[in-house]
C-alpha cells in the first residue's frame, strides 16, 4: 500500500506575524507545535477514515468467501436442471401415445 506523508506546514506570512509579535525563538517554538497538533490531527483523521473504509469495503477474503458461495449455488443448480430435464423427458414419454410408440420401435419391443 503507497503512504505518503502530509506534513502540514504554517505558511510563512502567519511565522513572520509571529515573529514580530513574539521574536525568533518563541515564533518557531510556537509554529513547531501548531505543525505537531495540526499534523496529529492529520494522522488522527486518516487513521479514522483507514479503519472506517475497512469496515465498508469488501475484503479479498469477502470476496473468495462470496465467490465460493455462488460456485455451490451454481452446481446445486446445475444439478437440479439436469433432473427437472430427466423428468420432463419422463413425462413426455409417460403421456404422449406417440412419444411411448416411438420409444417402443427404437427399443425394438414393436416392430
Amino acid at each position: 500500500m503507497l503512504e505518503f506523508s502530509m506534513a502540514a506546514t504554517i505558511p510563512v506570512k502567519i511565522y513572520e506575524i509571529l515573529e514580530d509579535k513574539l521574536g525568533r525563538d518563541e515564533a518557531k517554538e510556537v509554529v513547531k507545535e501548531l505543525e505537531d497538533a495540526v499534523n496529529a490531527i492529520i494522522l488522527q483523521k486518516k487513521t479514522e477514515v483507514k479503519e472506517e473504509l475497512s469496515r465498508e469495503l469488501a475484503s479479498k477474503a469477502d470476496i473468495a468467501r462470496l465467490e465460493g458461495k455462488i460456485e455451490a449455488i451454481k452446481i446445486d443448480l446445475e444439478r437440479k436442471l439436469k433432473l427437472y430435464f430427466i423428468m420432463l423427458i419422463f413425462v413426455i414419454i409417460l403421456v404422449s401415445p406417440r412419444a411411448i410408440d416411438l420409444l417402443a420401435k427404437l427399443l425394438g419391443v414393436i416392430k
